[in-house]
């Protein structure tokens, strides 16, 4: 990666100015942290200075002024390099003692330069001067070891400041360069799926990262598009196969109905016939626009408290005759509340197709068995009844649109009913399976239960 292209990154941009915050923040603290050490370095040199203050005016006290001036000389003697200044006046101005030359400073406490003492550095001294008995005492300290200190923390704080910035800027330039990849694998399985390779996927490291969880939704998104794709495809194939025999029939008629005519004999049979055809394909297409909507999610707007055991034990009322005319029982267990948050008309639609699909299908003499049931969370309703059943082979094929099983090609219908209700269970969130009942078919479709919706 080219050191120019490092700014474009967010992950280098972030890892630096993550850095700045830290160096100020921790220039800051030192700052504070200095302030106090030197506050505190600074009086304990005043607690010092005001020791020896004390310590010579006991010997003014204790003492003549031979003695005093003996006392003074021997403490400058014992500072050869002027660390501690000192200086000894008589209360008419003369000058006694001193190793700071003939200086007057003002009483109390005073900071004054080094070269008016006649030091050849830059260091100030901190200065105090009093009355001593009869005599005026001025005693000093060199600041010489806090600006040294000053000069060593500020030093240490730069360096450890560039340190840091050296070291965040490569850590940057590892992590950039290490996001770069990844996200160049990105866009080449991205580049794959626009090219049509919807099998491409974006990689995963297994670190559970914030791009490892990104890759795990974008990969679920392409997982769903490929068999969205997968399922249009099956679907086209499917019309064109289904649809091509009803379309020829109504071919077939038409063309009957148009010799018939010129021959001048009559042509409402075939014409009769035509829109019998015409009426089953216009109600398949509508049942597969029906579909494409419900799976277009636009019909959760609608969605509302709904109480399912109402919903089963309205269809059982209204299909018991036409169970009854086909030779077959039906039965309802729906005890009531179970609340659901769905669209009635589709859950009553979808519930429906189930019991027709049961009368439709299964021979004379069927039980056919409505139930809802509401433990816990969930709320299960489920259309159980003792006919032949499904193979476990075809359950999944037989949610598909337009897919139906040999055995029932020779019965009326288009093969949209289960993938109507397919359609109805995922807008509902609700997981639809298909069982053998031992004997016959169970199709389940369980809910979140939905609480206190009254």
């Amino acid at each position: 990666m080219r050191p120019a292209d490092l700014w474009r990154h967010s992950s280098f941009r972030l890892a630096i100015g993550v850095s700045l915050f830290v160096v100020t923040t921790l220039m800051l603290a030192s700052g504070v942290g200095y302030g106090l050490m030197k506050s505190q370095l600074a009086a304990r040199q005043d607690a010092r200075v005001t020791e020896i203050f004390a310590a010579i005016e006991r010997t003014i006290l204790e003492g003549d002024e031979d003695d005093l001036i003996e006392a003074v000389d021997a403490r400058i003697q014992a500072s050869p390099d002027r660390a501690t200044a000192y200086g000894l006046r008589s209360l008419d101005g003369r000058l006694l003692a001193s190793n700071m030359g003939d200086v007057v400073v003002p009483a109390g406490w005073s900071t004054i330069e080094a070269d008016r003492i006649g030091v050849a550095t830059d260091y100030p001294y901190r200065v105090f001067s009093g009355e001593a008995g009869t005599y005026t005492l001025t005693v000093g300290l060199t600041n010489a070891d806090l600006d040294d200190l000053q000069e060593i923390v500020l030093a240490a704080f730069g360096w450890a400041a560039l340190a840091s910035l050296l070291a965040t800027v490569g850590a940057a330039m590892v992590l950039a360069s290490r996001v770069q990849s990844r996200i160049a694998e990105a866009e080449a399985a991205a580049a794959r799926v626009a090219q049509g390779d919807l099998l491409a996927r974006l990689p995963i490291t297994g670190r559970g990262d914030d791009l490892d969880r990104i890759s795990q939704a974008v990969n679920a998104a392409l997982e769903r598009l490929s068999s969205l794709v997968e399922a249009m495809r099956q679907v086209s194939a499917d019309i064109a196969h289904d649809l091509r025999t009803p379309l020829n029939r109504l071919r077939i008629h038409i063309e009957g109905a148009a010799r018939k005519s010129a021959s001048g004999q009559t042509a409402e049979d075939d014409l009769a016939e035509a829109l019998a055809q015409s009426e089953m394909i216009d109600q398949t297409f509508s049942a597969l626009l029906r579909i494409a909507q419900i799976e277009a999610r636009s019909r959760r707007e609608k969605f509302a408290p709904v109480d399912l055991a109402v919903v089963i034990a309205d269809l059982a009322d209204v299909y018991a005759e036409v169970a009854e005319d086909a030779g077959m029982t039906l039965s309802t267990d729906a005890a009531s509340p179970a609340w659901v948050m769905g669209d009635r008309e589709l859950l009553t639609q979808g519930f429906a197709n189930l019991i027709e699909n049961a009368i439709r299908h299964c021979p004379p003499g069927t039980a056919i068995h409505c139930a809802v049931q509401a433990i816990g969370n969930h709320v299960t309703g489920s259309i159980l009844d003792t006919g032949s059943g499904i193979p476990a082979g075809e359950r999944e094929k037989v949610l598909r649109r337009l897919y139906r099983l040999e055995s029932s090609r020779t019965t009326a219908g288009s093969g949209l009913g289960l993938a109507l209700v397919k359609a109805v269970a995922d807008l509902h969130g609700a997981d639809l399976s298909l069982s053998d009942a031992r004997p016959g078919l169970r199709v389940e479709l369980r809910f979140a239960a939905l609480h206190n919706a009254r």
